[in-house]
């Protein structure tokens, strides 16, 4: 089974208990879609899977990003939810990326389009 380490990055201002109900539910959904074991690690054992995913949980999340850049690697693969303005701060994130000349995709949308889109990127590999 392939593994797909996982990096959360959220905002301290929302409700941890919410966050992680919906982040567990996503990763269930893709685990059934994809066959993969999708795992929550710390930011140094990100790259030690198959592949590493940056879950960005809830908007406010772009500081945070930026005081742990340095030790994330390009291209930066973010994967959103449908929930806590996730979006808007992944798409917040990747402007600041491309103002720097930077790689990053946000993986967002319903469970079947990711995990399609997480197949296809495993198979680059």
């Amino acid at each position: 089974m392939k593994n797909i380490n996982i990096y959360p990055i959220v905002s301290s201002l929302h409700d941890s208990e919410y966050i992680i109900s919906q982040r567990n539910k996503l990763l269930e959904e893709l685990t059934s879609l994809t066959g993969y074991s999708f795992k929550i690690t710390s930011i140094d054992d990100l790259y030690k899977g198959d592949f590493a995913l940056i879950l960005v949980e809830s908007g406010g999340s772009e500081n945070y990003f930026l005081q742990v850049e340095d030790k994330l690697k390009e291209p930066f693969v973010f994967l959103t939810y449908m929930h806590n303005n996730s979006l808007a701060a992944s798409l917040e994130i990747l402007a600041y990326l491309k103002r720097h000349h930077k790689k990053g995709e946000i993986l967002h949308g319903q469970p079947s389009l990711i995990s399609k889109r997480i197949i296809e990127l495993m198979e680059k590999k």
